[in-house]
């Protein structure tokens, strides 16, 4: 058994503070298919491990030897685990038994399924929504599109990643199972899934924008189709290709055939008058 090395530091909130500054600014630094995320990590706790082990320089090599292990998850959610690691290794510095193959094996286990929830808040639900609303304001030339998105995202990175590492660092090894048998993300899925919902039939009103060119004369009055299927049904052609479209892509159908149909389409029925 390795000998316990006991320092008595403890950290404080600004210590967490820059752990997360620094996390948030170097995730990706170094990311290679080797390593992945583990140089940004190893930068993130380095100054922790300095602190914790003011006299002893071996034990802040071996402490960045552990983290320099291969380590990928999703940078914000996953943060989680860096508060949980922080919190072990400072009480590793006071002398409980806690083994490098604990904190190695925790960071392994629980990359995988936070890396699983932090994809699907993020890239699968927040940004498409945040990405649907700002590129309406883009689309007219509005300066607030690319601003609103880039205070967004920003923001919401940043926000997540301190909440995780403090979350992570105030419950220990606790911290996933109190997330998740809390039921705080099955809230944040299906709000963000509710408001993808809304957002997409916007989407589909603002920037699909074929509709029948087809009209007709009876009886001396002259009928236009898009106006009478506009007051059957709004976008209804908009609608129906978007639904034709997903239907084809849920069945197996590869998307670039989905959209070379719509190329055809297009090309097709502009050229007969019958869409435009």
């Amino acid at each position: 058994m390795a000998e316990k090395v006991e320092t008595g530091v403890a950290l404080t909130p600004k210590d967490i503070e820059m752990a997360t500054l620094r996390w948030w600014l170097m995730s990706h630094l170094s990311y290679n298919y080797q390593r992945m995320q583990a140089g940004g990590f190893a930068s993130m706790i380095g100054p922790i491990m300095q602190k914790l082990y003011p006299d002893k320089p071996e034990e802040v090599i071996a402490g960045l030897k552990r983290h320099m292990m291969f380590f990928n998850t999703e940078p914000r959610w996953g943060a989680v685990i860096h508060g949980i690691t922080i919190a072990l290794e400072e009480q590793k510095a006071k002398g409980e038994d806690i083994s490098e193959e604990t904190i190695i094996d925790l960071k392994s286990s629980l990359m995988g399924p936070l890396a699983g929830i932090g994809d699907t808040i993020s890239g699968a639900l927040y940004k498409p929504v945040l990405l649907g609303i700002c590129l309406g304001w883009a689309s007219t030339g509005s300066f607030l599109g690319p601003l609103v998105f880039a205070i967004g995202m920003l923001g919401y990175d940043y926000t997540i990643t301190r909440l995780s590492i403090r979350k992570g660092y105030q419950l220990g090894t606790t911290a996933v199972t109190t997330i998740l048998e809390g039921g705080l993300f099955k809230k944040l899925t299906t709000f963000f899934s509710i408001m993808g919902l809304f957002v997409l039939g916007i989407m589909v009103c603002k920037f699909i924008t074929v509709d029948v060119a087809l009209q007709t004369v009876v009886a001396g009055k002259k009928i236009v189709f898009k106006e009478l299927f506009d007051q059957i049904v709004p976008k209804a052609l908009p609608l129906a290709l978007t639904i034709v479209s997903w239907r084809a892509i849920m069945k197996g159908y590869r998307v670039i055939n989905v959209l070379l149909c719509l190329f055809a389409f297009a090309l097709i029925g502009g050229a007969l008058g019958i869409i435009k």
